[in-house]
């Protein structure tokens, strides 16, 4: 594993005056202890699977791949409870297409598909998308530019957090290092994001920091920092309540190595996490048991 990054710069995050709903808290959020990660051999490892996202109950797992045409599509798999391994994955035939399909997030409930596609019709060379459905047992349908969200750069979504309200988004709009990490709020689940705003001090300035995914307190960041010429891994920043800013990030020791690990996602009973790594030598889906430490 290599040693986590020294220089970081100082906290000055989104504040409470971005229009995100307000939670204060008298305990500090916990910390994470990480068992042994298990590779989702059954998602078929013979092509590459990343940015896994999940719905609440964990039967419903979306992903990106690249095998039907070889190209990026989104793809998902179910299972009959969380104990068990995931069916053999199908596509998303109704978001994907011969266009660059990546990044799937799923809301928790399962009825919002957020992606990234560079097809026509939206503002820069990768935009955010999504569809909804009524019904998990329905198709999707309205796909959708998300317009507010997008710029004329790449941006991709992350699923939304802070109980819907706050969407993590990756984007490399003004920015010399990549992607970096921004959060877009909006005032109840029934209505469009605002403006994203980046967040300060996740990382060194020569970073690119992408992957966030936000609990659903809004008090813990989880995300993945690249330094140059490095692969990316794993880290994770908290706040005492949703107005103030994160804190000095932590690397997750025990689930980064030598290799690239990204995509983190955490089940909303704080006891599943999933994320992506290569250390197999391609990169694939990892599930991990988790638990909260009070700090």
């Amino acid at each position: 594993m290599r040693a986590p990054l020294l220089t970081l710069l100082a906290c000055g995050a989104l504040g409470g005056g971005c229009g995100q709903a307000v939670l204060d808290v008298g305990v500090p959020p916990p910390t994470y202890r990480f068992g042994t990660p298990r590779l989702l051999t059954e998602l078929d490892t013979s092509y590459v699977n990343e940015n896994p996202t999940l719905t609440a109950d964990l039967l419903e797992l979306f992903f990106t791949s690249g095998r039907a045409d070889n190209s990026a599509d989104v793809w998902t798999a179910r299972r009959a409870s969380p104990q068990d391994p995931f069916d053999a994955p199908a596509i998303v035939s109704e978001v994907s297409t011969s266009a660059f399909d990546t990044s799937p997030a799923i809301s928790l409930d399962g009825l919002s598909l957020y992606f990234g596609s560079d097809r026509s019709g939206g503002a820069g060379e990768v935009d955010i998308w999504v569809a909804t459905r009524a019904d998990r047992t329905l198709p999707w349908t309205g796909v959708q530019n998300v317009a507010a969200l997008n710029s004329s750069a790449k941006d991709i979504p992350r699923p939304p957090g802070q109980h819907g309200l706050v969407m993590p988004l990756g984007s490399a709009r003004n920015s010399t290092v990549g992607y970096l990490t921004f959060l877009a709020t909006r005032p109840t689940t029934d209505q469009t994001f605002g403006a994203p705003v980046l967040v300060q001090g996740l990382a060194a300035a020569d970073a690119a920091v992408a992957d966030g995914f936000l609990t659903e307190d809004g008090l813990t960041l989880f995300y993945s920092v690249t330094p140059p010429n490095q692969p990316p891994d794993l880290f994770m920043a908290t706040r005492p309540s949703t107005a103030a800013a994160f804190s000095q990030p932590t690397a997750l020791g025990s689930l980064n190595t030598a290799s690239d690990e990204r995509d983190p996602w955490l089940s909303p009973d704080g006891t599943t996490f999933f994320f992506s790594s290569d250390r197999s030598g391609s990169l694939q889906i990892y599930e991990v048991p988790a638990a909260a430490v009070a700090p």
